[in-house]
């Protein structure tokens, strides 16, 4: 083959250096008797006459001369490259492959929260009253039977003194007709009295001991509300909001202060309709902290709301957080990760993947032809690294995963046998 370009390139040379033979020829002619006219017209008609029909023979000789080894030398510079080009196209191109294996792959779905109490209780006075004082505060932590907030006791305490009054008028009129009733029963014994004093002095001792009962029952009230003029903590919490004052008058039940259990944590998520319904129930979630992702908890599904928010059209998903770290505090920033089941895919490098009319689609090497074949795929998920194929392969496939701009259909490779 170097010979032939060898030889190509000499009479590529020889045929240019001859070819100012021809040019001498044009300048034997007469050019002092041409340049005596203007007009182009009889330029052209003194050349002509000058030209013998001996000088036309042995310019057309020249040019035959001339071009006639370029034509050749260009035909044997076309036919090398065609040679050369089939060769290199008859040649199996290297490619490196995989064989498509189906597994099951979940899909990882993560989604922004917000750490929050499962239960929050307002608390508010069982008695209407002037708050007295409020000692809790926005954030504060309580424990259980903590005083929170009071409320002017003086009125209750002059509604116990009277309740007392009462009770031990009460005891005495019950003490003088037990007493009246004893002597009646003993004077009928005597036959002193008749039977209907008797019965008058016992219906009297059961009227005074009912009010006796009930002035106790009124004493043990008052008393009650005395107490009821201190709210206290009933479990061990945080204090997340206030709704009263020190000086203004409250109804009863009004809330004056919302408490938030620490012991049971929420992390609470707005999640798309698409998520929940592809979510098994019993999903489990890992939560991290926003700003500390090493903090993390892994919690179940609490319960999701039944309708979606109107205005985002997503769904509130409560999580629930078993001994959650002491850093997931109340309002802190979670981010929530789950592995949503994909089905069957076929995981590729995403180098494999080519397009088709503007579909995605991947090359597969024909077993038997060792052929290219090119398959339009569906993919399920896209990543930095590889690719999820849910269909348009089988089982066994073998896929090229390298180089694939550069290959063609119906294209006969060499499967590398190490990369298979």
């Amino acid at each position: 083959m170097g010979s032939l370009w060898l030889h190509c390139a000499r009479v590529f040379h020889r045929a240019f250096a001859e070819g100012r033979i021809a040019c001498a020829h044009f300048l034997r002619l007469d050019r002092r008797r041409l340049w005596r006219s203007d007009d182009p017209h009889r330029i052209a008609e003194l050349a002509a006459q000058q030209i013998t029909p001996n000088l036309k023979r042995s310019i057309t000789m020249q040019v035959s001369r001339v071009f006639t080894p370029c034509i050749l030398a260009f035909a044997l510079f076309t036919f090398v490259a065609c040679t050369e080009q089939k060769a290199e196209t008859d040649k199996p191109r290297p490619v490196r492959t995989v064989i498509a294996s189906p597994a099951d792959i979940g899909q990882a779905m993560t989604q922004t929260g917000e750490v929050r109490p499962h239960i929050e209780t307002d608390l508010g006075f069982r008695i209407e009253g002037r708050v007295a004082s409020r000692v809790a505060e926005i954030g504060a932590t309580v424990a259980k039977g903590d005083v929170l907030a009071s409320l002017d006791e003086r009125d209750v305490l002059n509604e116990l003194r009277a309740s007392e009054a009462d009770l031990t008028s009460a005891i005495s009129s019950a003490e003088l007709a037990k007493a009246t009733l004893s002597r009646q029963l003993s004077l009928y014994e005597k036959q002193i009295v008749a039977k209907a004093r008797v019965d008058e002095a016992d219906s009297n001792w059961r009227a005074a001991a009912a009010r006796r009962d009930s002035a106790e029952i009124a004493v043990e009230n008052a008393k009650r509300k005395v107490g009821y003029t201190n709210l206290r903590a009933e479990q061990a919490g945080i204090v997340t909001a206030v709704g009263a004052n020190a000086g203004q008058v409250v109804s009863a039940g009004q809330m004056v202060v919302r408490l938030a259990a620490t012991d049971d944590l929420d992390a609470v998520f707005d999640v798309s309709e698409r998520v929940i319904n592809i979510s098994p129930p019993d999903i489990k979630v890992r939560v991290s902290l926003v700003s500390d992702p090493s903090v993390t908890v892994i919690g179940t599904v609490r319960d999701v709301s039944p309708t979606a928010d109107p205005a985002t059209r997503s769904y509130r998903v409560r999580v629930a957080l078993p001994n959650a770290p002491a850093k997931m505090a109340f309002g802190a920033s979670v981010l929530g990760e789950v592995d949503l089941p994909v089905g069957s895919v076929i995981a590729l490098p995403a180098s494999a993947l080519t397009s088709a009319s503007g579909a995605p689609a991947v090359f597969v090497v024909d077993r038997e032809t060792k052929k290219l074949q090119r398959k339009e795929v569906s993919v399920a998920r896209y990543s930095q690294a590889q690719v999820l194929v849910a269909s348009g392969l089988q089982k066994g496939d073998t896929v090229v995963v390298a180089g694939v701009s550069k290959l063609r259909p119906d294209q006969i490779v060499a499967v590398d046998g190490a990369a298979k």
